[in-house]
């Protein structure tokens, strides 16, 4: 395999587990993978927080199949840095490599801090927490698509 080839490869199944991470991620209610605080499984009381009418929506149960989202999540995130390493090395370049692999750190840390699971402190307003998904998600788009080195087929 070339050094093009790998780069590709690396640099398309990156994509791939990118969105594996952040949809497990997203479907099992954050970033979980060193264990919650959170009061209850998504870190919500069982009442709206403006209005203290009871919720119209279920909490997710194990049986749902919604608990294997973390192991999921955290296997595509590992992946995921794994496929930022082997570009990192195609392209021989050491200070754009240090990017391409800290950027996915970079957006799962803001992806923790927007959903209700990953933190026991505080929960941010939906549209908040949608807003800083969207950066999470807008940061390793950006980077990847625009700013990554690339290799030129030989």
């Amino acid at each position: 395999m070339t050094r093009y080839q790998a780069f590709r490869t690396a640099h398309i199944a990156g994509h791939a587990f990118w969105w594996v991470f952040v949809m497990a991620a997203m479907l099992g209610g954050g970033i979980t993978w060193f264990g919650s605080g959170a009061e209850d499984d998504f870190g919500w009381d069982a009442y709206t927080p403006l209005t203290d009418v009871p919720r119209r929506y279920a909490d997710y149960l194990p049986s749902d199949g919604f608990d294997q989202m973390g192991p999921i999540s955290l296997i595509g995130f590992c992946l995921l840095v794994l496929t930022a390493l082997a570009e990192a090395v195609a392209v021989r370049k050491f200070a754009a490599g240090a990017i391409t692999v800290t950027v996915p750190f970079a957006a799962a840390v803001l992806i923790w801090y927007a959903l209700p699971s990953g933190h026991w402190n505080f929960h941010l307003e939906p549209v908040t927490a949608l807003l800083v998904v969207l950066v999470a998600v807008a940061i390793r788009e950006v980077w990847e698509r625009r700013f990554a080195p690339t290799i030129a087929r030989t």
